[in-house]
């Protein structure tokens, strides 16, 4: 996650996603912790422009008025314009955009002048203290900028800290809790093709009782959302993520398969 993709048209579905997996007013409720893997800013790409969906559109706004009118709210100054300033991690976790209780952990994940030796070490430190702020969490976000592993990047490569690697997503489950992954999807083979692999692998890599669920947002570029549900929140969540797929959002989230 990057500060200057707040609030951009993906971030619309992102909330919108966890606002109706962890919605109070349907079965127990889940706490929701997020963990944004925070990397520093980029400017080589126009990434996070998406932001025209704010204009007052229904099509968007009748998905989750609530949520559209606090981004509103949060983005824009008077004349309707988003305000750059305002972008950042910060301004969600002082808002209503999520659950009450909602806990974060937004320590920023970055390797610029850590010695290639140390960057393993400090990354584990790091998750150390995210386990830490999440402990009490019943559903744990991670927001990797690009998404799940793989095969050419590792951890202590200059661009690990845009991947979530499998034992760290085990750390989260192993307590017991659901993970909600966030990954972009690449033009690598079709977004079905990916999900449905990656779909896979994440059923052999949390622990025995698990259910995965996905779902793909498709506004802006392709994302996928990955769900190790833990046995105890299965059918909240599967009920939950099919009661979605009733209503507006239907539009802008589909099933890869």
């Amino acid at each position: 996650m990057q500060d200057r993709y707040t609030g951009d048209v993906g971030d619309f579905g992102k909330f919108g996603l966890l606002r109706a997996l962890c919605r109070q007013d349907d079965g127990p409720p889940l706490r929701l912790g997020v963990v944004w893997f925070l990397v520093p800013d980029e400017s080589h790409n126009e990434d996070g422009k998406h932001t025209k969906y704010l204009d007052g559109s229904p099509r968007f706004r009748n998905c989750d008025p609530e949520l559209y009118d606090e981004l509103q709210r949060l983005l824009l100054d008077d004349f309707g314009k988003v305000v750059p300033t305002r972008r950042r991690v910060a301004t969600i976790e002082g808002s209503n955009v999520l659950p009450a209780g909602t806990v974060f952990f937004g320590d920023p994940l970055r390797q610029d002048g850590t010695p290639l030796k140390d960057r393993v070490s400090v990354r584990t430190e790091w998750l150390a203290r995210a386990l830490n702020v999440t402990g009490q969490a019943d559903v744990v976000f991670v927001d990797p900028d690009n998404g799940i592993e793989c095969q050419s990047v590792s951890r202590a490569a200059r661009a690990g800290p845009k991947y979530i690697f499998w034992d760290e997503v085990k750390a989260f489950a192993a307590r017991g809790q659901t993970v909600v992954i966030y990954h972009h999807l690449s033009r690598v083979c079709s977004s079905a093709e990916q999900v449905r692999l990656l779909r896979l692998e994440l059923s052999s890599r949390v622990p025995v009782g698990f259910t995965t669920l996905d779902v793909v947002f498709r506004r802006g570029t392709r994302r996928a959302y990955f769900v190790a549900a833990a046995a105890s929140h299965r059918d909240a969540l599967a009920r939950r993520l099919s009661r979605m797929l009733t209503t507006p959002w239907a539009t802008h989230f589909i099933r890869a398969d």
